[in-house]
């Protein structure tokens, strides 16, 4: 009842939805394109939102959320977010340290005692190093779509059995090397700083305070009338996947489930300095600090944000595939980014986000 009330009064908040003026002319720069796209990569449902500090440019869903059904896709229809996910658990972490709760340039084994490697090195490996993938710790793959695990103790039980074989693949702070496993990692100890669930306290302090009601990381407490099905070729044709990608113990790296309007307001905080709508997600500088290169060297990668020089802009982004496709990217000094979502395992990624990234930069250049 309790978490009913407050979804209520973040809702009476957030409507209506403002839609800015300059919805037509991006329309008749995006929507062909992305038409095209879809066509030319038998890709059966896509949405994307752009925004700005103060509202919504232009938001439009395409396509169907499952070819057997041909249910269109709206702007609430659900995606598996992926690998953005992990913004969210750098956005925790960040908060936490705020708080005095956790100091992220101190060794995870503070938190986390039972964290251990075959490598004696793993005593020093601090919060930052596994955020900025630059820990040395090599990703692998559990297997975990066919036999997911549902319950809160999920995490642990993966930092204590599936991690602890391994050895670094190289010394810590020396590359840039991208590592689901370490959210994992994290994500509990988000759990353990916080003396709550991993997802308890996204919703709590995240999801919920910027009015993303429709968004979460557990499968159970989705919408399933809104949930898009995931397309896949096999035997030469475009079908349904027969396992969604969920498994608790990747909660932290991978199981974000939202929307476009929700996704569309997580991007406006980061535009808007850690706020939204009078209410602080983060401190100014501290969101700042996670788009700085990790240690002042890789510029490849922030506080897990990715960044990228575009036409002379400095772009912030994430992306995130499995099978679902996601993106986000933002121009901070136009004042302007994007969240895009896909159902489709053929749908161009990388390339196909940069280019929108650059149309956009050419809009606001004009």
């Amino acid at each position: 009842m309790r978490k009913l009330i407050l979804i209520l009064g973040v809702v009476l908040l957030i409507l209506p939805n403002v839609v800015l003026a300059n919805e037509a002319e991006l329309e008749e720069i995006l929507t062909p394109y992305i038409e095209q796209m879809m066509v030319e990569n038998n890709v059966q449902g896509f949405v994307l939102s752009v925004v700005s500090k103060e509202g919504v440019l232009y938001k439009k869903p395409f396509g169907v959320k499952n070819i057997y059904t041909n249910e269109p896709e709206t702007n609430k229809s659900l995606f598996h977010m992926a690998s953005v996910t992990k913004t969210f658990v750098a956005t925790a972490l960040m908060q936490l340290h705020e708080q005095g709760m956790l100091d992220v340039d101190k060794p995870v084994v503070d938190v986390v005692p039972y964290f251990v490697l075959v490598d004696n090195r793993y005593k020093d490996l601090t919060v930052r190093q596994f955020a900025s993938h630059i820990s040395g710790m090599p990703d692998f793959d559990s297997n975990p779509w066919h036999d997911p695990d549902y319950d809160e103790e999920a995490l642990e039980r993966f930092v204590r059995n599936f991690i602890s074989h391994k050895f670094l693949t190289h010394a810590p702070e020396t590359n840039f090397e991208y590592c689901n496993t370490g959210f994992e990692l994290l994500g509990d100890v988000i759990a353990k700083a916080s003396g709550m669930s991993f997802e308890d306290y996204v919703w709590e302090n995240i999801l919920l305070p910027l009015g993303m009601v429709d968004s979460t990381l557990l499968i159970q407490s989705a919408d399933m009338t809104n949930l898009n099905s995931l397309h896949r070729p096999k035997d030469g044709e475009l079908r349904v996947a027969d396992v969604y990608p969920y498994n608790r113990m990747h909660g932290p790296s991978s199981t974000l489930i939202s929307n476009i309007d929700d996704m569309g307001r997580w991007v406006r905080m980061n535009l808007n300095g850690g706020t939204l709508e009078g209410n602080r997600i983060l401190k100014e500088e501290t969101l700042k600090a996670m788009w700085q290169p990790a240690l002042g060297k890789f510029d490849q990668v922030g506080f897990t944000w990715q960044r990228r020089i575009q036409q002379g802009h400095q772009t912030i982004f994430h992306g995130g595939n499995d099978g679902y496709k996601s993106y986000v990217i933002m121009i901070p000094d136009l004042d302007i980014g994007f969240v895009m979502m896909s159902n489709t395992t053929t749908q161009p990624y990388h390339d196909f986000a940069q280019s929108i990234a650059d149309k956009l930069i050419e809009y606001k250049g004009k």
